[in-house]
């Protein structure tokens, strides 16, 4: 029997003051060496250990969910409880059985999310010249062997009936002028124009425009800005609601219902630089390992091939549409570097694109490559772009007339709660929607406008399957005055910002585009040592970076375990696809330390199932 992964300690367990004991218990640790477990991925399966020898690093992941009688201030109740409000969280709101009560939770205001910053666009099958069995393939081959067959095609076969009800709901996607038909583009990976966009390229800020209107109309939805999860109530092996702040400064109280939707969004402040907005931390994920709930495929991240890189300014991604309307990639000598890596160039897979940008600068010695329209079109290009066009005008560059300094970074997460196509989880009442979830539709690299489109099906799917029955009674609305007392912990935000940047640098460095045995090794040891920082700040500031180095160290744990290279994830170590693995999703199970292994989805949905009772 071979170890073959290195594992994450969440924190450093001889050390025992309380500030530390306090950080370990919200990262989701436990301060004593139960519950420690060590992988080994040939045999497939994780058993307990006591161990505690300097060569072997070791899991210590969290304790329990909030359990049963939790009254933490006032208890509210409601018929269905969505975490997040993006495309999916918004579309099951709006679809669900008419009478349900809803609380729709976001951490920010509602239209800010990962749905509205999509450029690019929805893909579904609509042209004359397409089909769901062409979309299916091209999904399945850019998934490199670890789709779920079944679900990406349910998930094509449900894109046009859900654009159709898009365009119900309001939204307004780019249209011929001379024939009123939906306009087709073409984007990495896609072998048809099949990708609709809105405003050129604001497609995920439309439909979240549409959506949110909706929303805001709807007199059963009770919608809660500034909140933020904190974590699941699970009674009788059910999960039975959440524990959340419903507002900045609020004191948590328990949201109950019989259906807890978790559409949380992504992971992407994980790294130093994203293409997620700063919400982003990983918080649904990290709930749910607390949970004991299934979740796969974390070593699967895609990182963007072409973020803006100008030195002072956010990062900025720059739409995949770009290429597929015929932009290069050039290197530092401005050669189209792209038409020797893949016969497709710059319309090769993300995973491949953003391989060959980091290859090509490290070679040249540069920080970024060049994004080239300057042979297209200027009108047309303008036309096309419109959104990246006036935010590269913010930035001092013309979109048509300069050549774009590009570079990877952190965009979507293809794993997460493992999930149905209509969002059942190993934890009976609650669903996964979206990002957060992992249903086998993205394998180990998403297929360009897929992201939206997920959301999109498998949230009318999931609302489709709910019913009236088990409805809660109506409680009274949350005043000003009602949250029993607020939070009072204050401190030195720093030191939190500190830690922040540690865990960003070290999973950009060593958990990124590339990979290697011995780079994974460094983030595990780094990431168990954040513990020694003391949580002087707000609680929810503590609450959020505990819930980073959870997933983060989740994460490296998968890149490490996984000892090949197949779609996003590539070992420079292993840098050959194993066939053996093809289909193998890399799953963790139970509460605690949980248990890693090796499987298909199915397995881990086996144990869990149903959102009623």
């Amino acid at each position: 029997m071979r170890t073959v992964a290195r594992r994450f300690t969440g924190c450093d367990v001889l050390v025992g003051t309380a500030s530390l004991a306090a950080f370990c218990i919200l990262a989701g640790a436990t301060l004593a060496s139960d519950g420690v477990s060590e992988l080994d991925v040939r045999d497939e399966i994780v058993t307990g250990v006591r161990r505690r020898e300097s060569e072997t690093v070791t899991e210590v992941v969290a304790a329990s969910p909030v359990g049963p009688g939790t009254s933490v201030g006032r208890d509210r109740q409601y018929d269905v409880v969505v975490i997040g409000a993006g495309v999916a969280g918004l579309t099951l709101t709006l679809r669900r059985p008419a009478g349900l009560r809803v609380a729709l939770l976001t951490k920010g205001v509602l239209g800010e999310s990962n749905t509205r910053y999509a450029q690019g666009g929805l893909a579904a099958a609509m042209g004359a010249d397409d089909s769901p069995a062409l979309h299916e393939a091209d999904t399945l081959a850019a998934g490199a062997g670890l789709c779920d067959p079944a679900a990406v095609r349910a998930l094509v076969e449900g894109a046009p009936d859900a654009v159709r009800w898009l365009l119900d709901a309001g939204t307004a996607f780019d249209q011929d002028g001379a024939t009123g038909t939906l306009q087709l583009g073409r984007e990495a990976a896609h072998s048809r124009r099949r990708v609709l966009h809105a405003g050129g390229d604001a497609t995920g800020a439309e439909i979240e425009r549409a959506l949110v209107a909706r929303v805001r109309q709807d007199p059963r939805v009770e919608v809660f800005e500034h909140a933020f999860a904190r974590d699941l109530i699970v009674e009788g092996g059910r999960c039975a609601g959440v524990v959340a702040e419903l507002g900045v400064g609020v004191a948590p109280v328990a949201v109950r219902a019989p259906v807890v939707v978790l559409a949380a969004g992504g992971i992407g402040q994980l790294w130093a630089v994203t293409s997620n907005p700063p919400g982003a931390t990983a918080d649904g994920l990290a709930m749910a390992m607390r949970a004991g709930v299934a979740v796969a495929d974390l070593e699967f991240v895609q990182f963007h091939p072409t973020v803006l890189m100008v030195p002072g300014s956010d990062a900025f991604l720059v739409s995949e549409a770009v290429r597929g309307e015929g932009a290069y990639l050039r290197a530092k000598d401005e050669t189209r570097f792209m038409l020797a890596d893949h016969p497709l160039a710059e319309l090769a897979p993300r995973d491949v694109v953003a391989r060959a940008i980091q290859r090509r600068m490290l070679a040249d010695g540069e920080d970024h490559v060049w994004l080239d329209l300057r042979h297209l079109d200027p009108d047309v290009v303008r036309a096309r772009f419109p959104s990246i066009g006036a935010e590269l005008r913010r930035r001092g560059l013309d979109l048509a007339g300069d050549l774009l300094p590009v570079a990877p970074a952190a965009h979507y997460a293809m794993g997460g709660v493992v999930a149905s196509v209509t969002g059942e989880t190993s934890l009976p009442g609650l669903l996964a929607l979206g990002e957060i979830s992992c249903t086998g539709v993205h394998g180990a690299n998403r297929l360009a406008s897929n992201s939206l489109l997920e959301g999109l099906v498998f949230g009318l799917a999931a609302a489709d399957r709910l019913t009236g029955e088990g409805k809660a009674p109506a409680m009274p609305p949350l005043r000003p005055g009602d949250d029993d007392g607020r939070e009072t912990v204050t401190g030195q935000r720093h030191e939190l910002a500190a830690v922040r940047e540690t865990i960003q640098r070290t999973m950009s460095r060593e958990v990124a585009v590339v990979r290697d045995r011995s780079g994974l090794d460094r983030p595990i040891y780094r990431l168990r040592d954040l513990c020694g920082v003391p949580p002087a700040a707000a609680i929810r500031d503590v609450a959020e970076v505990a819930n980073m180095v959870l997933a983060a160290g989740a994460i490296a744990t998968a890149a490490a375990a996984r000892e090949e290279s197949r779609g996003a994830h590539f070992r420079a170590d292993v840098p050959a696809l194993d066939p053996a693995l093809d289909g193998r999703h890399l799953m963790r199970m139970g509460a605690g330390a949980g248990e890693w292994r090796f499987g298909s989805l199915a397995d881990a949905l086996a144990v869990g199932a149903g959102v009623s009772g």
